[in-house]
């Protein structure tokens, strides 16, 4: 039992990491379809795992209902972030600097949300977005607060121009 729940939470891990790097793809929009197939793909793994029968549009659907419901500043960031990456130079560098931190944050959560209901015996017919929101929530605030380039707030520069040698 142990062994399958650090075998879910390493799946989350690579797919979180995975969905990051795919956040830096420059291409506005195509970054958001990478980034949705990578956590349709990890959601798949943790659902053949546990046993779960895996529905391709039942995950998608509940996977917005999730990201959509508790993140719409988040998911419109998302988006924006996305779309600005089509603002030559400027845009492609915040484009890149908010879609990581996002994607990653959110497919931490997401796994997290998943490995739970599926330890407790549930599957994708009884999930229950409504129900399941404020965890996600929860686990959405907690991934970024262990990540801390996962911060979608304004990016900073960790250190300072390198001055000139004299």
């Amino acid at each position: 039992m142990e062994d399958r729940n650090k075998r879910a939470l390493a799946l989350v891990k690579y797919h979180s990491y995975a969905s990051g790097a795919l956040g830096l793809i420059p291409v506005p929009g195509a970054d958001v379809a990478a980034v949705s197939a990578a956590q349709l793909n990890m959601i798949h793994k943790l659902a053949k795992l546990y046993g779960v029968e895996f529905a391709q549009e039942r995950t998608r659907a509940i996977v917005v209902a999730l990201i959509g419901g508790v993140m719409p500043g988040a998911l419109s960031g998302s988006v924006l972030g996305s779309a600005v990456k089509a603002v030559p130079f400027l845009g492609t560098a915040l484009g890149m600097a908010v879609m990581p931190a996002l994607s990653l944050a959110a497919t931490q959560a997401l796994g997290r949300v998943f490995i739970q209901h599926f330890e407790t015996g549930g599957t994708l017919l009884d999930f229950d977005t409504d129900a399941m929101r404020e965890h996600f929530r929860r686990e959405f605030e907690q991934a970024k607060a262990e990540n801390p380039e996962a911060s979608v707030d304004a990016p900073q520069m960790e250190e300072p121009a390198v001055k000139k040698a004299v």
